[in-house]
């Protein structure tokens, strides 16, 4: 869900850049923050889904000591 807020947030912001780029007299400038933004957003998705990763990498690896735990035999 918050991911869908940053992306009309993204396109929103891009797309009030482009237009405002048409009729600028440096539409360098504006064409840098439309682009920089959909940058901002794609590394922002990219580290939530890293962690995300890393996350449920720990909780199988939690999950599968826990197993062997469980069935280590008692001595």
């Amino acid at each position: 869900m918050k991911t869908f807020v940053y992306l009309v947030f993204t396109c929103f912001i891009s797309t009030g850049a482009f237009m405002g780029a048409l009729y600028s007299k440096t539409p360098m400038l504006l064409y840098a923050l439309g682009f920089g933004i959909w940058a901002l957003f794609l590394w922002g998705v990219y580290r939530r889904m890293k962690k995300n990763d890393e996350r449920r990498d720990m909780e199988r690896q939690f999950r599968d000591y826990m197993r062997y735990q469980l069935r280590k035999p008692a001595r």
